[in-house]
């Protein structure tokens, strides 16, 4: 078992694209957030009437995706979260396999703290770089500034204040070793956000890749932060569900 976590996973092909673009975009009202609020599937504007006209033309002025394009959104990660538990599975594992709960409990190795990683984390790691590429090739085609992938927020939790650390700055905070700068920073894997607005989001989504498949799906708790991630991400971006997203459950 122990070559079927070993090594990385990094250029497996994604599913084929079953999507087509559709257009949601001009201007205004962007820098007041009160402007709009995310409820399901549906970006909801308080002020404008619930007609389906009304939020499309309202969606549009404020450069928001619209409903149907979320819900797209959420097909295409689903296909990516598959693919990518499919694809390591079989890499890793022999075609058509999947791990069992005692592999997936097998230690690989120890962190710098002395800390087990699990096939089941190794696993886990490699799904989610399949799963973000595929995310990534899928997207960019679609809604190219609509999406961020795990993007950093730095969140305080006691004033409610939260700041997207643009991918530039936490690249350059890495490299000189200035870790506790991201110290408590939310990091979801894909928030869809009005056009060219990380720090405007309307969704967010996280994979899990429970081993063996049939665990239940929870949040994890933020080391930091000592709540449900899920919890963290829509107090600190103003949505009303984050979303989990699995192979074989889809979105949850």
């Amino acid at each position: 078992m122990a070559s079927a976590c070993a090594g990385t996973v990094s250029s497996i092909q994604g599913p084929p694209d079953r999507y087509s673009q559709t257009d949601s975009a001009s201007s205004a009202c962007l820098r007041n957030p009160s402007c709009f609020t995310q409820a399901g599937d549906e970006a909801l504007l308080p002020w404008v009437a619930r007609s389906a006209g009304a939020l499309r033309t309202a969606a549009t002025a404020l450069r928001l995706l619209e409903a149907a394009d979320i819900h797209r959104v959420g097909q295409i990660l689903a296909d990516c979260a598959n693919h990518a538990s499919t694809a390591v599975n079989d890499l890793r594992l022999g075609k058509g396999q999947r791990p069992t709960r005692e592999q997936c409990q097998t230690v690989m190795k120890w962190d710098s703290q002395g800390k087990p990683i699990t096939c089941a984390m190794q696993l886990g790691l490699e799904k989610h770089q399949v799963a973000l590429e595929c995310t990534r090739e899928k997207l960019v085609p679609l809604f190219p500034d609509h999406f961020t992938l795990e993007p950093h927020y730095l969140y305080d939790a006691a004033t409610g204040r939260v700041r997207f650390v643009p991918a530039e700055r936490v690249a350059e905070w890495l490299r000189d070793g200035l870790f506790h700068l991201l110290l408590g920073a939310l990091v979801p894997d894909v928030v869809l956000h009005a056009l060219g607005e990380p720090s405007r989001a309307q969704a967010v989504f996280d994979f899990k890749f429970p081993c063996p498949s049939g665990n239940p799906l929870q949040w994890g708790q933020h080391p930091h932060h000592g709540s449900p991630q899920g919890e963290l991400y829509e107090q600190a971006l103003g949505i009303k569900r984050a979303r989990l997203v699995a192979p074989g459950y889809g979105v949850q």
